[in-house]
Parts: C-alpha cells; structure tokens; sequence
C-alpha cells in the first residue's frame, strides 16, 4: 500500500526524541560539512537531455492512468538518448513510490533497485543521470496535501534530510560524472523566501555527511525563478532555473495557466499579446542568473518545453531562440519530457507528421533541432 495523498503517518517512527539531536540539528544546519574540505567538481560537458517520468507520480485516485509513469524506467530511453547523441537524463520522483506503507523513512528496496537500474543504464550508455524528488516529504508543487510542511516542520525535515542522506549512502562511489542529486523541485508557499537558504543547507549537510564529493543541483528560489547567491561558493552545488518563458508560449493552450489568450501565438510574440507577466522574454531569466554565471557556476535549465496546443511551427521557433542562447551561455538544459505533451514522442500534436519509432509517435522535426543544440 502507497503512502497516502496526506502523509498522515508521517510521524511514524518520527518522534520528538529523535528528532532531538538528529539530522536537522542546528551545527549541522550551518556546517555544510566543512564546506572547504569538499571537493569542487562541475560537469565537463554541458548536460542536454530529458526528463524521463518513470517514477514520476504515484497512482492517485481520480487521476487518469499515466502511461509514462510505471514505477520504474525502461532502457530502451536510455539508449535512444545516447544513440540520438544526448548525455543527461533527469529523473523526477515521487516520494511516495519508494516507502512501504504509510512511513516516510522505510524505504522499499524492490523499488530501490530500479533508481540502481536506472543509474546502471546511464553508465552503460553514457547518460548522467540526476536523480530529482519532485515530490519530497513534506511538499510538492503539485498540491498541499502533505500533513507536515517541509519549510516549518522539524518532522518533515528529518524525514527529507534521512531520504537524502539514504541516497547518498547508497551511490557512494558512484562518479559525478555519472550522478547527480537535484534537492527539490521548484520550491513555493512554505518552502520559498527566507525559509528556502536554510532548508537546502539541511538538505546538503544531510548528503555531504554520507558522501562529501556528491555533485547537487538546487533550483532557484521561488518556484526555480531566482538563483540563491549564498550557495554560489559552496563547492559542488549548481543552480537550475525553468525554460517556461514567455508561459503565454510555453503554456498555451493549457487549463491551469489562466490570462493566455485563445487566439495561437506567433513568435516571437506580437507586442501586448498577452499581460505582462505572461510575456516575459527567455532573455529576462537568463539575466537573473548572469551572477551565477559571472561567478563559474553550473547553471541549467532543468526543465523547458512547451504544450501541445501551440502551433508547431511556432514551438519549433521559440526552442531555437532558447537554445541557442543558453548555448551561448554554455548553460544545459533537459526537456521535459521525452514521452508527453511537452515531448519529443507520443505529444499528441495534431498539426505534424509523426515518424514510427519502435510503437512510439516521433516529432523528428523537434529531435532534429534539440540535437543542433
């Protein structure tokens, strides 16, 4: 049985006296593990690939079936990748898929063996692989429903320091070169602000004090929206931001993202099509990192992409502009995703031609351009 919607057990095996003293202790909080006796290390190569959605969400009531999401990855992705001439593979996780039962900290190993499965595959075929809790103990983007609040709740922290900390005990040894660990997706409500700085310093400690060279990606603050400069000398730490600009292009057509208009966007955009907000240039991000980039940081974009309800001729357009400026950036970048409506395969457009692939609809037209860039 999956762990619930609402954690409701999440105290289980979580006592105040064990909290006292633990993983989330205040020296621990400020230490960073004596940061300069961590080894810097940064990507060679500027990472390009996708996020894959294998373990993406746990089954939910009232939710259609996700054919993308099958409690574990499949090799075949893994490959395509590397024969298609990519190198980096997100993993975005539900935590919920990896517990047993209703406890936040007993881990499932049959389940567990799948993320090796998948950090095996990115070896053999040359993909590093960053394994990412869209859904960590305590928060998710998605919904409020978890009953403990990741960026107050010392009961929601120990349980996101112990999961990192198992992590990274558990692929110690494995190279950066082919792992990589991204703390949270997209920090908001509870977790964003003044809360975010010291959460994702936890989080670090918890993981540099099972294995001190482990290479982590932090998103930006607010919603991945905005770098956090205190982290920019912590040795192996990089910053990712959000491809999703301007949302009236990214998100056209969606039901969740309201002010968009109805009538398809050009681009680039005609002037006042949409309110400001919505508009906002791929430019406009990139400058909020440009201190980041001054400073050598690593900075990638860790998820871009855009509906399926968007013109293709248009989708095509914006992608070129965004990638060659984060090229010339020297910033990566994963689409999200491979299989989906935002994706290479099975997208689901109805204004392209699709090629067979091994069962699988294939925008060749967007392959094509991602592997120019």
């Amino acid at each position: 049985m999956m762990l619930n919607n609402h954690g409701v057990a999440g105290l289980r095996g979580l006592t105040r006296r064990r909290f006292i003293g633990g993983v989330v202790s205040a020296a621990a909080a400020t230490r960073l593990c004596a940061e300069e006796n961590v080894q810097d290390w940064t990507p060679a190569n500027r990472w390009r690939g996708f996020n894959l959605l294998g373990m993406f969400r746990c089954p939910t009531t009232g939710l259609a079936p996700d054919p993308r999401v099958d409690g574990h990855f499949v090799e075949w992705e893994f490959k395509a990748l590397h024969d298609w001439g990519f190198n980096f593979a997100r993993l975005p996780l539900d935590y919920r898929i990896l517990v047993r039962g209703d406890s936040w900290t007993n881990l499932d190993e049959r389940k567990m063996k799948f993320l090796d499965q998948a950090v095996g595959w990115g070896r053999q075929y040359g993909i590093h692989v960053q394994i990412a809790l869209h859904r960590i103990p305590g928060y998710c983007i998605l919904d409020q429903t978890e009953a403990f609040p990741l960026g107050t709740s010392p009961v929601a922290q120990e349980a996101a320091c112990k999961m990192w900390a198992t992590f990274a005990k558990r692929w110690k040894g494995v190279p950066n070169e082919v792992l990589s660990f991204n703390l949270f997706n997209e920090p908001t409500r509870h977790t964003a602000g003044k809360n975010y700085l010291p959460l994702c310093r936890k989080l670090i400690d918890a993981i540099r004090k099972e294995d001190a060279a482990r290479f982590v990606m932090v998103d930006g603050n607010r919603c991945a929206g905005a770098p956090v400069p205190e982290l920019y000398k912590v040795p192996s730490v990089g910053q990712a931001f959000r491809g999703y600009t301007p949302m009236a292009i990214t998100h056209y057509g969606t039901d969740y993202i309201k002010g968009i208009p109805k009538t398809p966007p050009t681009w680039p955009l005609a002037p006042g099509y949409a309110p400001g907000g919505l508009s906002a240039s791929p430019e406009t991000t990139v400058a909020k990192y440009q201190g980041a980039l001054d400073a050598d940081e690593c900075c990638m974009v860790g998820e871009f992409g855009c509906n399926n309800k968007l013109p293709h001729a248009v989708a095509l357009a914006w992608m070129e502009h965004c990638l060659k400026l984060w090229k010339s950036k020297n910033i990566g970048w994963a689409l999200w995703n491979l299989r989906g409506r935002f994706g290479i395969m099975d997208s689901g457009r109805t204004d392209i031609a699709y090629e067979d692939f091994h069962g699988h609809k294939l925008d060749r037209k967007m392959l094509e351009l991602l592997r120019r860039y």
